[in-house]
C-alpha cells in the first residue's frame, strides 16, 4: 500500500537526514509515488513526521506497559522504563528516534509535530490507562519528562555515565521516579487541586 511505503520512506529519510533536509519529493521518490500523493495522504511534511513517529512509538506498547498483565513486572515504573528504553535501543527504531528528537529541538515545524504526537497519542493513551482526567494527564507528562530527558542525555547528547550505563542499571535508577509520578498520592506528589 502506498501509505505504508510513504511512512517507511519518511522514517528512513528523517533518520538519515533529519527534518530540515528531508523533502517530500525525496520521500515520494523513495516510496515510488508522486509527490502529490504524499500531500494527499498526509497533508504536510509535519503531519507526515508526526505519523512516522507514531509508527516508531506505538502508544499501545506504552499502554501495555502501564496496564501490566500476567508475567509482567509488578512495578509500573520498571515496565514503563524498560519499554521506553527498548524503543531507543532497537536497531529499527533507535536511530530514527535520535534524528526525530534532534529535529524536534531544532526546527519549529518538527517541534510542533513532536508536541502534537506527544499530546494526541502518547499522553492521551497513557493518561487514559491511568483513569483519565487532568491529574492522570499531568502524571503521564511528569513521567514523560523523566523519560524524554533521559533519552536526550543518553541517546542524543551521549553524556557519560548515563550514555554508557547498563540498561538495567538505568531502569533501577529511573523507575522509582516514574513509579512515584504515576502512582503516588496526589497530595504527596503535590498535584494541584
Amino acid at each position: 500500500m502506498s501509505r505504508d511505503a510513504v511512512l517507511a520512506a519518511a522514517r528512513a529519510r528523517f533518520a538519515a537526514e533529519g527534518y530540515e533536509k528531508t523533502t517530500l519529493r525525496s520521500i515520494a521518490a523513495d516510496a515510488g509515488v508522486d509527490p502529490a500523493m504524499v500531500l494527499y495522504l498526509f497533508g504536510s511534511k509535519s503531519a507526515l513526521f508526526r505519523d512516522a513517529l507514531r509508527v516508531i512509538v506505538d502508544p499501545q506498547a506504552l499502554i501495555s506497559a502501564v496496564a501490566g498483565g500476567p508475567g509482567a513486572d509488578p512495578d509500573i515504573g520498571v515496565r514503563m522504563v524498560r519499554t521506553y528504553l527498548r524503543i531507543w535501543e532497537s536497531e529499527d527504531s533507535g536511530p530514527t528516534m535520535v534524528a526525530m528528537l534532534q529535529s524536534a529541538t531544532s526546527n519549529s515545524d518538527a517541534h510542533e509535530a513532536f508536541r502534537g504526537f506527544m499530546q494526541d497519542y502518547v499522553l492521551t493513551a497513557v493518561s487514559g490507562e491511568l483513569g483519565g482526567g487532568e491529574h492522570a494527564r499531568l502524571r503521564a507528562l511528569l513521567a514523560a519528562s523523566q523519560l524524554v530527558g533521559t533519552a536526550m542525555l543518553r541517546y542524543v547528547m551521549k553524556i557519560a555515565p548515563l550514555a554508557t550505563m547498563d540498561g538495567e542499571d538505568l531502569v533501577r535508577l529511573i523507575a522509582p521516579t516514574v513509579t512515584r509520578y504515576l502512582t503516588a498520592d496526589a497530595t504527596e506528589l503535590g498535584l494541584p487541586d
